[in-house]
């Protein structure tokens, strides 16, 4: 072993949790025990998804609970779709910031649908200066005039930031998002129900809309395929490509398994985090999955399962 090295580096590993953790969860205590399973460093991404779910769905089983509903997406689709639409950079950041958090995509899409009302704006020049810009040039324009100015950010935001928000408003000032990506867009986001009637509606949707998105939509098929081998009832497993966990940092696959009858809060949930250990500092990218364990909602549910 070299000086530095570490055993085992560079390989697959699994890993299992439990503890408490903090967390603000309004009028709930913030202190909470949770259980978690994460894996790391598998290339067969979809094998692992699988797995994963189907370790979730055995831990809620441990606890007496089989009433399960299975709520899967993937954020992975969404962004392709982005891509192969071809939108300013802009609009490709705002939507997929909006998937991820959760906020009404269909109020905002509309939004962008609408071109913006004439009349002047406080920062007329900087903007006409930006429009048709891409990020870089942004950033590079932003720069200079706050280096100008004497100052390195503006109430506590980065240069980057105002630079985003510049261009984001150039962008939008310059004209509406186009009719016929907003059409495909509802489209893509309408299809819900079983995963493998999910694979059939976007292999159509990506046929008649010229999208390549085939690599994705293979990959989710491959997950299908593999969940069955888990012996996953797929049928009873419900996939929306609306559906995000309010995470910006998954990548791929999310799901949440409820307690049917409880929809609000999960008794497990997770999902791909591909980019996550790179922004926690790792030199190249490590692909990752896993879940977390709600231990007192999965305790609760079990007991009122017992009762029932």
């Amino acid at each position: 072993m070299t000086r530095g090295s570490v055993p085992g580096a560079g390989r697959p590993a699994g890993f299992s949790y439990l503890g408490p953790v903090f967390r603000y969860r309004g009028n709930r205590a913030s202190e909470f025990l949770q259980a978690g399973v994460e894996s790391f460093g598998r290339q067969d991404r979809a094998a692992a998804d699988a797995e994963m779910l189907a370790l979730a769905l055995e831990a809620t089983a441990a606890f007496g609970v089989t009433d399960v509903e299975v709520r899967t997406g993937d954020v992975a689709l969404f962004n392709a779709l982005i891509d192969a639409l071809d939108l300013y950079p802009v609009w490709r950041r705002r939507l997929i910031k909006d998937f991820n958090r959760k906020i009404s995509l269909t109020d905002d899409i509309e939004r962008l649908t609408l071109k913006t009302a004439p009349g002047r704006h406080e920062y007329e020049g900087v903007l006409a200066a930006l429009a048709g810009s891409d990020r870089k040039a942004a950033l590079a324009l932003v720069t200079d005039l706050m280096s100008i100015a004497g100052t390195t950010n503006v109430g506590g935001r980065s240069v980057a930031e105002i630079a985003d928000r510049f261009l984001e408003q150039a962008t939008l000032k310059a004209g509406a998002l186009p009719r016929d990506a907003i059409t495909i867009i509802k489209r893509f986001l309408a299809i819900t129900g079983e995963p493998e009637g999910a694979v059939k509606q976007l292999r159509a949707l990506a046929s008649e809309a010229k999208l390549n998105i085939t690599a994705v939509i293979d990959q989710l098929e491959s997950r299908v395929g593999f969940m069955v081998k888990r012996g996953i009832d797929t049928r009873k497993t419900r996939f929306s490509t609306s559906f995000g966990r309010g995470l910006d940092y998954y990548t791929g696959f999310e799901f949440e398994l409820h307690h049917k009858g409880n929809g609000s809060e999960p008794l497990v949930a997770g999902g791909r985090y591909d980019g996550l250990m790179t922004q926690l500092g790792s030199a190249a990218p490590i692909p990752a999955v896993g879940f977390s364990i709600w231990v007192d909602a999965l305790v609760k549910a079990g007991k009122s399962g017992s009762a029932a």
